[in-house]
């Protein structure tokens, strides 16, 4: 049996909201095994001097986690 665990991430990028959210989930590969998908949750740009200076996302991350008989306890 399989279970899922879900995490709000936030990310941001200056050069685009896809681009944050690559962010988010390169960055989370680093230490998560088996994500299966993400759910944007928010979408906010950061102003300043009246220009676009960063794009930042909330998303939700759903992955699996490792059956009872995969764990290294």
């Amino acid at each position: 049996m399989w279970v899922s665990k879900v995490n709000e991430l936030i990310g941001s990028s200056p050069e685009g909201f896809e681009q944050a959210a690559r962010e988010v989930i390169a960055r989370a590969n680093r230490t998560l095994r088996g994500i299966t998908g993400i759910e944007v949750i928010e979408k906010r740009v950061k102003i300043q001097e009246g220009e676009i200076a960063e794009y930042r996302v909330r998303l939700r991350l759903v992955f699996d986690m490792a059956p009872e008989t995969v764990l290294h306890w």
